[in-house]
């Protein structure tokens, strides 16, 4: 019925838009008073699908919640998805499910705006699997997940971030260059002297390529009929992958293939290594900052190890600097900190980074992270020989790019040579 009304409706609007004269020519009365009846028509037949959609919502609904599955037989304008998982379930559910009755065909949903191993199922029954000698007594399989170690994501949430549209391939922008001021300056002048010139440096324009991130997991046609678990799957595993990866990319990508040119392969970073006491130097190195762009440094990033040579910190009488495990701040005043920050920098501490290697600088205005669309999930029963296998594949991926728009608001350098008080070197510390 509701296909007849679609049709219907397009008729009328068809009909209507054949009596406007394509010269622009004004209508005569009849053909005026003729649109005007179709138009009516039209709305009308508009406002009966409108009402049949909504019946047919409510009965969904009805319908999901007898079967305990809350969320899903919603249609996708009742409500925002909160997670990638959510929205994959709300758009696909149904396809989903037909998959994993057998079904071949494959789904493709909307990207959501926003942030493993090859096989995660190996089966005891599998040729070549690496559990193949339990055929005989695992036969019970259980899906809880068991996480690997996960590293804090922090490097996009340091930066500032914009949105491209779908058609863009490329991004180009003005990246200043050191000093700003190549010759002359401002200066007072006498009565009728002349003025000065000043002449500023020439700006390079960059331009950047936005760069795909993706992954592919398998699940079995078992595991996709409960869409709750594939939900968390969705937003624990697959995304975190992605992640990570982006974690790489943003901060030490190398710009070779397909792969993003971070922040510390950027030229004119400023360069500043660290000797002697840590604490002094990099204050230092944070007004280098101000001292060359105006800007102020807002975050420090070092690598694990070193960020715990930095909490370790102790003073001659042996009280740690940023307070001790089991009191607040040093000799006890303060309020406990949990993620001391030297001189006022927001410090986070990630893998990304090479051991003894450090930037600061001011991360929300001196570079953006571009994104394209959003994160997007999609998923086929005939990838390869999932159909024979009762797999299906699911595939996540986001486009993001990198702009550096100040690289004097950075600065890196080597903490080889930097001294802790009350802390060993780092030879000597415990791995």
């Amino acid at each position: 019925m509701a296909q007849s009304l679609i049709e219907r409706r397009a008729a009328l609007l068809a009909e209507a838009r054949d009596l406007i004269p394509a010269d622009g020519a004004k209508m005569d009365k009849d053909t005026y008073a003729r649109v005007e009846g179709l138009m009516e028509e039209h709305d009308a037949v508009d406002a009966e699908i409108k009402a049949a959609q909504k019946a047919g919502s409510l009965i969904d609904r009805v319908r999901g919640a007898d079967l305990g599955e809350e969320g899903v037989a919603d249609t996708p304008g009742d409500h925002a998805a909160a997670t990638l998982g959510d929205h994959f379930v709300k758009h696909a559910g149904d396809v989903l499910t037909r998959q994993a009755g057998g079904a071949q065909m494959q789904s493709a949903t909307p990207e959501y705006e926003t942030r493993a191993p090859e096989d995660p199922f190996l089966t005891p029954n599998a040729e070549g699997s690496e559990v193949a000698h339990l055929a005989p007594w695992a036969t019970e399989f259980r899906r809880t997940i068991v996480n690997a170690k996960r590293d804090k994501l922090v490097i996009a949430d340091l930066m500032g971030a914009a949105q491209v549209s779908p058609q863009t391939q490329t991004i180009s922008y003005l990246v200043e260059k050191l000093p700003l001021v190549a010759e002359g300056g401002a200066a007072t002048v006498a009565e009728g002297a002349r003025k000065p010139y000043v002449r500023f440096n020439n700006f390079d324009v960059v331009s950047e390529k936005l760069t795909k991130i993706a992954a592919l997991t398998k699940i079995t046609d078992e595991t996709a009929a409960d869409l709750t678990f594939v939900r968390s799957w969705i937003n624990d595993r697959l995304i975190y992958e992605l992640s990570v990866v982006e974690e790489e990319q943003l901060l030490a990508g190398d710009g070779t293939g397909s792969n993003v040119t971070g922040l510390l392969n950027r030229e004119g970073l400023q360069q500043y290594d660290i000797a002697g006491d840590l604490f002094d130097g990099l204050f230092l190195a944070s007004q280098k900052v101000p001292e060359f762009t105006g800007l102020t440094a807002d975050a420090l990033v070092v690598n694990t190890a070193d960020f715990v040579r930095i909490r370790l910190a102790k003073d001659a009488n042996g009280q740690y600097f940023a307070g001790g495990p089991f009191t607040a701040g040093q000799y006890g005043n303060g309020g406990l900190t949990l993620n001391p920050s030297p001189w006022g920098l927001r410090t986070v501490d990630t893998p990304a980074i090479e051991r003894g290697t450090y930037v600061l600088g001011a991360f929300r205005q001196g570079a953006t992270v571009l994104r394209k669309n959003g994160l997007r999930v999609d998923s086929t029963n005939s990838n390869v020989d999932d159909f024979e296998q009762n797999l299906i594949t699911l595939r996540a991926e986001e486009r993001l790019g990198l702009m550096v728009e100040r690289p004097a608001a950075f600065v890196t350098g080597s903490l080889a040579g930097s001294e802790i008080p009350g802390v060993p070197a780092p030879a000597e510390a415990v791995a």
